[in-house]
């Protein structure tokens, strides 16, 4: 086997991981007394509640994600199918994993960057922090972007 191609795969896998946890969980900002806040609910130390209406910016915030989560996992799906053919007709598969990779990336900047300069103003108001799953969120952008790199140097060929 060839390592690009398994780094490659592990790099994608750790990036899509990173975005789902980040899009699933409830600590995009936290406030004093345990309060947090996600793109999806509100929670205090005893419950959440589910967020009726919300900023536009966490829309957008989200859409972005989405569109991250899919890119992300057509570049898994599709550097997994690698080790068992190596083109999709004319087309290496390498190169549609690394264009979803870079699109994915390209994608999850976009929705941290308007998720980032959106709460700064609402921030200062309400004394919040940025909370983990905000940290996986861009960790997750440069590791899209790594792995869209190190495919892009995969072999195109599968050896015998």
């Amino acid at each position: 086997m060839q390592p690009l191609r398994i780094v490659s795969t592990g790099l994608a896998l750790l990036s899509l991981l990173l975005l789902l946890l980040a899009l699933g969980s409830d600590y995009w900002l936290v406030g004093d007394r345990n309060i947090s806040y996600g793109l999806w609910k509100n929670c205090i130390p005893t419950e959440c509640a589910v967020l009726s209406s919300v900023p536009e910016y966490f829309d957008a915030t989200r859409a972005f994600l989405f569109l991250a989560m899919i890119a992300g996992g057509v570049s898994s799906g599709v550097l997994i199918t690698s080790f068992f053919r190596s083109h999709l007709g004319p087309v290496p598969l390498t190169l549609v994993s690394a264009v979803g990779s870079f699109s994915a990336g390209l994608c999850a900047m976009i929705a941290m960057a308007v998720f980032t300069a959106e709460s700064a103003k609402d921030k200062n108001q309400a004394q919040l922090t940025f909370g983990w799953s905000f940290g996986l969120g861009w960790a997750s952008f440069p590791l899209f972007l790594i792995t869209g790199a190190v495919t892009m140097f995969t072999p195109n060929t599968l050896s015998s």
